[in-house]
């Protein structure tokens, strides 16, 4: 069955983020999320896998809009800068279209903190592949609103909890590929993705915070385990830079590259 018949299907990452959605004019979305305690990470603030995986989600549904009728979208490429990394909230995710061509969609997506007179947080490019869906794409109705199904409460789990993330080694981090974890698509959320990325260079540096992040989206992680390895590459003055690799054990593939600038308190 193709995942898209079913509207619950794929979206518990988003439930877990607590991001609402509003359509504020045409492919101009506009994303809200509370700073809570599950999301934080080492710098205080929302960790920078969360940040991505907003980034992600707004900007992706951004494109899967620019993308109809004739499809829907995944991602393939990421690229985000982190500016600030202790948050107030809540956080305001703005996307609009930058491009949409015949086989892509390009959005731009700026993440601010409305508790800080609209400080900006992070800011990134995303860019989608249109791909036909077996049953069609999904419908939906306009201007598209979206509220979370249930509210972020302080008892969630902090991600690396929520993931069940295990470290192999000293340079990797690995989850199993859960039920809840797979997008719309059937295969792992392009946001668990981005943070594997950030949880492995955080783990390579002993504690580190992701501020850079350049990710090429391979294949699709399907079977699992999906372990992510960090090499550190080098220092520069605002970090170390990390090399990191997504691979689906499972499937013998490599599913993702990332390069990564993480800031350490040495």
């Amino acid at each position: 069955m193709n995942s898209h018949e079913r509207p619950e299907a794929g979206h518990h990452v988003g439930r877990y983020m607590g991001v609402t959605m509003r359509e504020v004019e045409e492919l101009h979305l506009v994303g809200h999320a509370a700073v809570a305690p599950h999301l934080r990470g080492p710098a205080g603030g929302v960790r920078t896998g969360a940040l991505l995986t907003m980034l992600d989600n707004v900007g992706g549904l951004t494109g899967g809009l620019a993308a109809l009728p004739d499809g829907w979208v995944v991602s393939t490429n990421l690229a985000a800068r982190v500016v600030a990394l202790s948050h107030v909230g809540p956080l305001r995710i703005d996307s609009g279209l930058l491009r949409r061509g015949r086989n892509n969609v390009v959005t731009s997506v700026q993440i601010r903190d409305e508790g800080t007179r609209g400080a900006l947080v992070a800011s990134g490019v995303l860019t989608s592949a249109i791909l036909v869906p077996e049953n069609g794409p999904p419908q939906w109705s306009r201007p598209l609103v979206l509220e979370p199904l249930f509210d972020a409460t302080p008892d969630l789990p902090p991600i690396p909890e929520w993931l069940g993330v295990r470290p192999v080694g000293d340079r990797s981090v690995e989850i199993d590929l859960a039920a809840e974890l797979r997008n719309p698509w059937g295969i792992l959320h392009g946001g668990v993705v981005a943070t594997l990325v950030d949880l492995a260079a955080e783990h390579a540096t002993g504690g580190g915070w992701t501020t850079d992040v350049v990710l090429h989206f391979l294949a699709p992680n399907r079977v699992g385990p999906v372990r992510a390895s960090a090499r550190v590459l080098g220092r520069r003055t605002d970090g170390h830079v990390l090399r990191v690799e997504v691979r689906d054990e499972g499937a013998a593939r490599t599913t993702a590259l990332a390069i990564v600038t993480c800031a350490t308190s040495a």
